[in-house]
């Protein structure tokens, strides 16, 4: 029981994924460019900066979540671990200066990571090892599995719907097609895996 290393690696397999279908039109093409060496090594730069970025941004959630769901199945208190959350959200909101980051996101990724930390919990007691098998133990139909990214999709998009009201980055129609970009990509994605673990 724990499985805390295959859970973890596949959040980190799975936003890295997302990070690079989401960014593939900023992949570096190896054309006749790449005798310019310079401009090369810059654009790679840029496209692994943003890769990172885009990754950091999608997995910070769950990060949250699964290092408070990990230490509650290790008997830490589930209260004492949500409000440690609060607080650091609300040390990364206070040290905020771009507007990437709002009351409004925090408090909507406050329900979103409640939803995970449950999530996590009930996988940590799955006794089977490997991440599809541990799915198929704990969510016993596709059904199941299904309805809770339902519920996880509903929860990220009010995050979502809260960035695009009240970041200040980019105008709203920016907005609004990045992050239409970023649901419907995340729920593709996770879609085919569903099929995969329950074929």
């Amino acid at each position: 029981m724990g499985n805390f290393r295959c859970i973890w690696k596949h959040e980190v397999d799975q936003a890295n994924q997302i990070a690079r279908i989401l960014l593939d039109n900023k992949k570096v093409a190896l054309d006749w460019k790449i005798m310019l060496v310079h401009v090369f090594l810059y654009k790679v730069y840029h496209y692994r900066k943003d890769l990172g970025f885009t990754r950091k941004n999608f997995i910070f959630t769950k990060k949250l979540a699964y290092e408070a769901a990990k230490n509650i199945f290790q008997g830490k208190e589930q209260a004492w671990e949500f409000r440690r959350i609060e607080i650091k959200t609300k040390e990364i909101l206070d040290n905020e200066k771009k507007g990437f980051y709002t009351e409004k996101i925090r408090r909507k990724q406050l329900s979103e990571i409640d939803l995970l930390i449950k999530h996590y919990l009930e996988l940590f007691d799955a006794k089977k090892s490997k991440y599809p098998e541990i799915i198929r133990e704990i969510y016993k139909s596709k059904g199941n599995y299904l309805a809770f990214l339902s519920k996880l999709h509903e929860v990220e998009a009010d995050v979502i719907q809260a960035a695009i009201t009240t970041m200040r980055k980019g105008t709203k129609k920016d907005r609004r097609e990045w992050f239409q970009k970023v649901s419907a990509t995340t729920k593709n994605v996770r879609m085919a895996e569903a099929d995969q673990i329950y074929k």
